[in-house]
């Protein structure tokens, strides 16, 4: 989000607060909105013309109070923009902005995260690619089992084990690689993690250190980014796994393994749903929260080969559809958009054994493109679809060899990253 407060009337601008330091947005998504706070009532229709983009923009404008925000129709595409905001009787009563207000800003290329093997095989590090950069290493740790990007780009929640195998949790800035320990305690063994929507919670696996010595189950929880731990996600404090958040903030889904389901929760009202029984992995959100996909087992199969498909459901009701036939494993479900829904498809048969990503029509389940990612025994590890969903990145297993690409999917052109690496996700 960009923001600016402005003063009308007799006084000057005196003060322009933006949400980063610097003008240098990282990435087409992020820049959700841009607000510009008038300190007394403005004149609106004056106001709204008076705002211009170079490039020219198209979006919405919408008011909180004296607050003008303008919403972006879309991801903004890389390269530099100006704001500007003409003088002139913008306030109500005909209070004037003496001097013109402008901004420049520039929204960056996405780069890619990943974890390899540090030099000497003395632990793993979390390097950053972006076009154009040399590969910078944003942290070392004897392991480092799982991050997450912050939805602004501007942060990195890490997990990082010890030689004992306990997990950490601390934030890397992405803009200087400044660390900070979020949590920090022998008796905490911190997993998986995963951030808020408005980035002001974290969503993370504990496991508590018993009396005895041994660790409890696993649990999820909600952490403050001060460190503060709120509350568990299952209210009776069962084993809880794989917390995943609603674009919109208020449903979080999760694994509950000792029952096996996939549990979903109402931030607000705290009302729970059971969703069915999950196969493994974490649940997929499309763009408008109104959908949820995840790896299912359902409830009856048949044939020598049991079904293993990907269930879309929508919280209201008005779908549930399984994605997959006998012979096939469906994966790592990701929605491209609100209608379309990708995924890993696993054959193994005598006709042909390889893994695809298969895009899907969520409406009526046909089956829209097929791209080969790898070809007999080579498996796909991991993949990540890139913010502005034209590229995945992904890391295939051959034998006892590695390699990570990227793929743009208008014409399927693949090319391997210059480093290897488990874990590739997309860097706003």
């Amino acid at each position: 989000m960009l923001a600016a407060t402005l003063l009308l009337g007799d006084q000057r601008q005196i003060r322009v607060v933006l949400a980063s330091p610097v003008a240098d947005i990282p990435a087409p998504v992020t820049l959700r909105e841009i607000t510009l706070t008038f300190d007394r009532e403005p004149a609106r229709e004056t106001a709204e013309a008076a705002l211009t983009f170079d490039p020219p923009l198209e979006g919405t404008i919408r008011w909180r109070g004296r607050t003008l925000v303008f919403i972006p129709a879309g991801p903004l595409a890389p390269g530099p923009y100006r704001l500007r905001l003409g003088a002139g009787p913008l306030g109500r009563n005909g209070e004037p902005l003496r001097e013109h207000f402008e901004h420049r800003f520039t929204i960056r290329e996405p780069g890619i995260a990943l974890v390899r093997t540090a030099a000497g095989g003395a632990g793993e590090e979390l390097v950053e690619l972006r076009p154009g950069q040399e590969p910078r290493v944003l942290t070392v740790a004897p392991r480092i089992v799982d991050y997450a990007v912050s939805p602004d780009g501007s942060q990195i929640a890490i997990v990082a084990a010890d030689a004992s195998g306990r997990g950490s949790l601390g934030l890397i800035a992405v803009a200087d690689g400044a660390a900070r320990s979020l949590v920090f305690d022998p008796a905490i063994n911190i997993g998986g993690v995963a951030w808020s929507p408005d980035g002001a919670t974290l969503a993370v696996t504990r496991r508590d250190r018993l009396p005895d010595g041994s660790e409890g189950v696993p649990r999820a929880w909600l952490l403050r980014v001060d460190g503060e731990f709120v509350t568990t996600l299952d209210p009776e404090g069962l084993p809880s796994l794989l917390p995943s958040w609603s674009p919109d903030g208020q449903h979080l889904a999760y694994v509950s393994p000792s029952d096996a389901r996939l549990v979903l929760v109402n931030i607000a009202t705290q009302e729970r749903r059971d969703l069915g029984q999950p196969r493994s992995g974490s649940a997929a959100w499309s763009p408008d929260s109104r959908l949820l996909a995840f790896e299912s087992v359902p409830r009856n199969t048949a044939g020598a080969i049991p079904l293993q498909p990907v269930r879309v459901l929508a919280l209201d009701g008005s779908a549930d559809r399984l994605l997959g036939r006998e012979g096939e494993v469906r994966s790592a479900p990701r929605f491209v958009d609100n209608d379309t829904l990708a995924s890993l498809r696993r054959v193994i048969g005598p006709q042909r054994s390889g893994t695809d990503l298969l895009f899907e029509s969520v409406a009526d389940g046909r089956q829209l493109r097929a791209i080969s990612l790898a070809s007999g025994s080579d498996l796909v590890l991991e993949w990540d679809i890139a913010p502005d969903s034209a590229a995945i990145v992904y890391t295939v297993q051959s034998g006892q060899a590695l390699a990570t690409l990227t793929l743009r999917l208008a014409d399927a052109s693949r090319e391997p990253l210059p480093i290897i690496g488990r874990l590739p996700r997309w860097l706003p």
